[in-house]
């Protein structure tokens, strides 16, 4: 038997009323919002609940994108860099060849000055290659017969004496370095006037062979050549003294010395030819000459 304050057929509410309760309510929030503003606080309040939401949601986003662009960044460094290491090669070789230029330009202008000796004429000539072994101390050049070279001439660069020509060749000559074992160069020492004799030692070096041991002679002493085998002419540098020590088991020096001339880099040099005495014409015979 039903208790006396319940119901015996109690009826829930329809879904049709339910939704249009709900709409009835929806629709009241909507016009208290909009016109009194009655939810502002609520959304507030909703935003600010929410945020850790949002911000946690939005963290792989940021990522993605933080990631995106430091390979892109990366990847432009990366291209820059190796930009900027292209155009600094290319200003070494450029730096480079300017040195070589104002080299090169520094020594023709030497040459220009040894040409202007009185008595001598000369002839430019460019090294072609250097000798197969570098033990034999040759190079070769690119002035031959054609241009009135003979063997025995010698060549010079801005710094001093190279060498002697030994081949002649047509359209080419060889050149024996004054460092080959095989050259003698009489030379005379600037600073006191005591004469020599040159030779090398085959390793780009030279000593000054037959020096008594009271000879003076110091170490940045230059060598010139002395002139007196009528090859080379007079006051040409060859070589300055590195080294002079005694031998004990003789009664020379041993002094040793570095060539001046760049055997090892000298791109033009000039090979001397003395020239010919002018030739006198015969004086006229005297008036009274042939009378009786």
């Amino acid at each position: 038997m039903a208790a006396s304050d319940q119901l015996m057929f109690a009826r829930q509410l329809g879904a049709t009323a339910r939704l249009l309760i709900w709409l009835l309510v929806g629709v009241a929030c909507v016009v208290a919002d909009s016109r009194y503003h009655a939810l502002d606080s609520l959304r507030s309040g909703l935003s600010l609940m929410l945020q850790p939401v949002r911000e946690v949601l939005r963290v792989p986003a940021d990522a993605a994108a933080e990631l995106g662009g430091f390979f892109t960044r990366h990847r432009q460094l990366q291209t820059e860099r190796d930009a900027l290491r292209a155009e600094r090669a290319r200003l070494w070789v450029s730096v480079n060849a300017a040195r070589e230029i104002s080299r090169e330009n520094a020594e023709l202008r030497a040459l220009l000055q040894l040409q202007q000796r009185p008595g001598q004429r000369v002839v430019h000539a460019a090294l072609l290659y250097r000798g197969h072994d570098w033990f034999v101390q040759q190079m070769m050049l690119d002035q031959g017969a054609a241009a009135k070279l003979r063997s025995g001439l010698p060549v010079v660069d801005a710094r001093g004496l190279v060498g002697q020509l030994s081949q002649v060749y047509p359209g080419s000559s060889e050149v024996t370095l004054v460092s080959n074992p095989e050259q003698l160069t009489p030379v005379v020492i600037e600073r006191t006037g005591q004469r020599g004799l040159a030779a090398g030692n085959g390793r780009g070096q030279m000593e000054l062979r037959y020096m008594p041991g009271h000879t003076d002679v110091r170490i940045n002493d230059r060598l010139l050549t002395s002139g007196i085998d009528r090859v080379y002419p007079a006051g040409i540098p060859v070589a300055r003294v590195t080294r002079v020590s005694h031998l004990q088991s003789g009664p020379y020096l041993r002094v040793a010395a570095v060539p001046l001339a760049g055997l090892d880099r000298a791109r033009a040099v000039l090979v001397l030819l003395a020239e010919p005495p002018p030739v006198q014409a015969p004086l006229p015979p005297p008036s009274g000459a042939g009378k009786p």
